[in-house]
C-alpha cells in the first residue's frame, strides 16, 4: 500500500508541474507518515547522510571546473585542437563539435555543461556554415551525452557512492564506450551531412593537394593547435593521470582541477576575469544547491524502498520472468530509458542504483559494467523529451522551439540505443582496461 501511494502521489506531483526535488521529497514523506510505521526523524538523518558523503563532495567541484573552463578560455582551445584533427572531412564543423564535446567531457564530466560550454561556441558557427539550426542544436546536445561517461564523470561518482563500488574502477570503465559513442555520433554526423548536401568535403577550404603535403599541412596545424591548447589538454593528464596512479582520490582530483583550471584561466591564458570567476561561483553554487537538494531527497526515496523490501521484490520479479541475464539486462535498459524521459540523473541514479543492483548481482553481472550500462541509459536520457535537460539547453543556445528538433533527435537516438546495445551485450568495451 506504502509504494502504490508513494508512486501515485510522486507521478501526480511531477504531473501539475512541482520540481522534481519536491516532489520526490514530498511523495516520500506523505507515504513515510501516513503508511509505514518509520518514524519521520529518519527522513532528515537519510537527507542529511545522502549529501554527507567524502565522494558526492566531488560533483560541485567538477561543476566548477566546467563552468570555469567554459569562460576561461580552455574550450575554445580544445575546439581549435578538434579542428585541427578533423576540419578536412564531410560535415567538418559538426564533426569538430562532436569531438569537442569528447574532449571537454574528459574535463567537466557533465553533459549540460558540455552542450552549454561547446554549443555556445560551435552553434553560430554552424549555422554560418549552412547548417541548420535544429540540427545543429541537436548534434550538440547529444555530443553532450557523452560527458556523462567519459572519465571524470558526475554519474560514476554518484554511482559509486550509492553502491560502493570503487569510483576509479568506474572511470576506467567508462574510457572505451564513452569514445565509442562519440565516434558513432560523429559517423552519424557524416552521414546525415552527405544526405543534406551540408558542409560537403569539396565545398570546404581544403583543397585537393598531392598526399605528402596534405599530411605535412595536417601535422602543422595539429601541432600549432596542440601547442596552443597545451595547458588545456594537459587538464585530463593531470586528472586521471594522478587518480589512477593513487597520488589523489577523484574527490580531490576535482578539487585539483578548479585550482589548475582558476590558474590557466587567470595567469596563463588570461581569458577570464575576477568578475567572471565570481560569475562561476555564483553559477556554480546555484548548481550544487539544486542538486544537493535532489541528492538528498533522492536517498530518503531510495532508503524508504529499501525498508519496504522493493528491491528484493524487483529481483524475484525479474529473475521469474526470465533466467537470462541478456533477457534481464534488455528489460532494464528498457526500463531505464523510460526513466530517463522523466528524471534527471541524480535522483535517478541513487534511486534505481541500490534498486537493481540486488538484480544484477543475482544474475552475476559485473557491477562496474552495470554501473556503465546506468550511465549510458541515463545519459540517453538528456536528449529524451519531455524531460531531457540537453535539449532545453541546446535549444535556448540555438535560440529555437525544442519542438523543430524532434525530426532530427530521433534518428540521434537510434544510434544511441543501439550503441547502448552494444555496450550491454560487449562487456569487453567496459572491463577492458581493469583486467
Amino acid at each position: 500500500m506504502a509504494m502504490t501511494i508513494l508512486f501515485i502521489v510522486l507521478f501526480a506531483l511531477l504531473m501539475i508541474g512541482v520540481p522534481v526535488g519536491f516532489a520526490i521529497g514530498g511523495a516520500t514523506m506523505v507515504a513515510m507518515f501516513f503508511f509505514s510505521d518509520l518514524n519521520m526523524v529518519v527522513s532528515a538523518q537519510f537527507c542529511y547522510s545522502g549529501i554527507n558523503s567524502f565522494t558526492v563532495m566531488a560533483i560541485p567541484f567538477f561543476m566548477l571546473a566546467g563552468l570555469i573552463m567554459s569562460t576561461g578560455g580552455i574550450a575554445r582551445r580544445i575546439v581549435n585542437f578538434a579542428s585541427a584533427l578533423v576540419d578536412f572531412v564531410t560535415g567538418a564543423l559538426g564533426c569538430v563539435t562532436t569531438l569537442s564535446c569528447m574532449f571537454f567531457g574528459a574535463l567537466s564530466g557533465s553533459g549540460m555543461a558540455t552542450t552549454s560550454a561547446i554549443g555556445g561556441m560551435m552553434i553560430p558557427e554552424m549555422k554560418k556554415r549552412g547548417y541548420e539550426p535544429a540540427y545543429a542544436a541537436t548534434l550538440v546536445c547529444f555530443g553532450g551525452i557523452v560527458g556523462p561517461i567519459i572519465p571524470p564523470s558526475l554519474s560514476f561518482v554518484l554511482y559509486g557512492a550509492t553502491t560502493g563500488t570503487p569510483v576509479p574502477k568506474l572511470f576506467l570503465a567508462g574510457i572505451l564506450p564513452g569514445i565509442f559513442l562519440g565516434l558513432v555520433f560523429l559517423t552519424m554526423n557524416v552521414y546525415m551531412c552527405k544526405r543534406s548536401g551540408t558542409d560537403l568535403r569539396h565545398n570546404s577550404y581544403a583543397e585537393k593537394v598531392p598526399l605528402k603535403v596534405f599530411l605535412q599541412n595536417r601535422a602543422k596545424a595539429i601541432g600549432s593547435a596542440a601547442k596552443e591548447g597545451f595547458w588545456a589538454l594537459l587538464s585530463p593528464v593531470i586528472i586521471l593521470g594522478g587518480i589512477y596512479s593513487g597520488v589523489f582520490t577523484p574527490t580531490e582530483a576535482a578539487c585539483i582541477s578548479v585550482v589548475y583550471s582558476i590558474i590557466i584561466s587567470l595567469f596563463v591564458y588570461k581569458d577570464m576575469t575576477l568578475k567572471d570567476l565570481y560569475g562561476a561561483l555564483l553559477s556554480a553554487a546555484v548548481l550544487n544547491g539544486i542538486t544537493s537538494f535532489l541528492l538528498g531527497y533522492s536517498t530518503v526515496f531510495s532508503t524508504f524502498m529499501t525498508f519496504e523490501k522493493v528491491p528484493q521484490a524487483i529481483t524475484a520479479f525479474l529473475t521469474t520472468v526470465s533466467k537470462s541475464p541478456y533477457v534481464i539486462l534488455l528489460i532494464i535498459n528498457v526500463f531505464l530509458l523510460v526513466i530517463g524521459c522523466f528524471l534527471d540523473t541524480v535522483p535517478a541514479v541513487i534511486v534505481m542504483a541500490p534498486m537493481l543492483l540486488p538484480t544484477v548481482k543475482a544474475l552475476n553481472i559485473n557491477q562496474t559494467h552495470f554501473g556503465v550500462i546506468m550511465a549510458v541509459n541515463l545519459a540517453i536520457g538528456l536528449c529524451t523529451p519531455p524531460y531531457g535537460c540537453n535539449l532545453f539547453v541546446g535549444a535556448a543556445v540555438a535560440k529555437i522551439k525544442m519542438e523543430s528538433m524532434f525530426k532530427y533527435i530521433f534518428p540521434f537516438l537510434a544510434v544511441a540505443v543501439a550503441a547502448l546495445l552494444v555496450i550491454t551485450y560487449v562487456p569487453w568495451l567496459s572491463l577492458a582496461f581493469l583486467k
